[in-house]
């Protein structure tokens, strides 16, 4: 079974800030549901300041919090294809100004968790704080005997911080032409974005 991280880094807005009144920033990074805990008219997201040139807004929004920020059409393609291992948490976006620029982004919060990392056979150093994370990627490999049948979209385990999709979630975003993402295949990846 292959899978592809997504990588949404892109020259687009820029967002580093946790929006405000909703859960701690480090509950985005775990695999929980916080739905019950958001407020139900959502938060506010604002581009980053350190960066007032980057205002374009793509279906993947460019993030430094190791969250993926979407838009409505990324959220209805994978509430089609995978409901389960994904939750939608609505957020408005606000430009350098403080400006609305669109309320219909949502944080992606995936739910689902997959173990397909072969640790024995990558070249990964682990962290000295979580000793169950992957701090440092060299070459990634993936186990040979992953099962079909399991997430499509999940966080791996050991790099949690991480999305992956499987070939069909992947198929059908490429096939949307969405903008801001681009899907690196997992099995054999050096830890770079490029």
């Amino acid at each position: 079974m292959s899978f592809s991280l997504l990588c949404d880094r892109n020259n687009g807005a820029l967002l580093d800030a946790y929006p405000e009144g909703g859960p701690e920033g480090w509950r985005y990074l775990v695999s929980h549901r916080l739905a019950t805990e958001y407020p139900s008219g959502g938060l506010t997201m604002g581009f980053s300041p350190n960066f007032p040139d980057r205002r374009k807004l793509y279906d993947f929004v460019d993030s430094i919090l190791d969250i993926r920020v979407v838009s409505e059409r990324v959220r209805r393609i994978i509430l089609e294809l995978a409901p389960q291992d994904v939750e939608f948490l609505p957020v408005t976006l606000v430009d350098h100004q403080k400006d609305v620029v669109s309320r219909d982004y949502f944080i992606m919060n995936v739910v689902a968790g997959r173990d397909v990392i072969d640790l024995e056979r990558s070249t990964v150093d682990m962290s000295s704080i979580l000793p169950e994370d992957i701090d440092d990627v060299s070459e990634l490999v993936l186990k040979d005997d992953i099962p079909e049948e399991g997430p499509k979209v999940f966080r791996p385990k050991h790099l949690r911080i991480y999305t992956m999709v499987d070939p069909t979630v992947q198929a059908a975003l490429t096939a949307a032409g969405l903008t801001g993402v681009k899907f690196l295949s997992a099995n054999g990846w050096d830890g770079k974005f490029r």
